[in-house]
């Protein structure tokens, strides 16, 4: 049985740490610098090997991305195993929004089956672990305020959208 594996990847919008196990990819995380990437991953990266190996197609998906191939991060399969089902089901309906479109934490609620759990939307994208690939960057708060963004601040969410918004026309 083979660990867990880890690369870092500079990327347009930043420094990507990966993490994959046997079942696929368990963790990414977008900063601003290699070390906060890396640091961000906590210890999930304990044991881990640095072995790029594992992530050539994803790596190829993310710069896909980044030069304008929105459909690129659907393309990645993630391991979900040992996420609750809400979080689960909250962040499928984030992977469903639309490139450069955005969706309330009710709408994440409604699709992720509780209506009235808008509270518990925000916590699921608060507690992304696979920034940019679950683009929690499209879900914006009811009164059309960015909310927060984990993956390197409010800026990086912001051009986020924009290059989506750009990619798109």
């Amino acid at each position: 049985m083979r660990g867990d594996s880890y690369h870092l990847e500079e990327l347009s919008m930043g420094w990507m740490a990966l993490l994959a196990g046997e079942d696929g990819l368990k963790r990414a995380s977008l900063k601003p610098s290699p070390q906060e990437a890396l640091e961000d991953l906590g210890t999930d990266l304990d044991g881990a090997e640095d072995d790029p190996a594992p992530f050539t197609e994803i790596v190829a998906c993310l710069h896909r991305y980044s030069e304008g191939d929105m459909a690129s991060l659907d393309e990645i399969g993630l391991d979900l195993s040992s996420v609750t089902p809400f979080f689960s089901a909250a962040w499928n309906a984030c992977r469903s929004i639309p490139p450069g479109e955005t969706r309330s934490y009710a709408w994440l609620a409604a699709e992720a089956g509780s209506p009235l759990a808008m509270r518990a939307a925000g916590q699921a994208m608060a507690r992304n672990r696979f920034s940019l690939i679950i683009p929690c960057h499209r879900v914006i708060a009811s009164d059309g305020g960015l909310g927060g963004y984990g993956g390197g601040g409010l800026g990086v969410k912001a051009r986020l959208l924009q290059m989506e918004l750009v990619a798109n026309e």
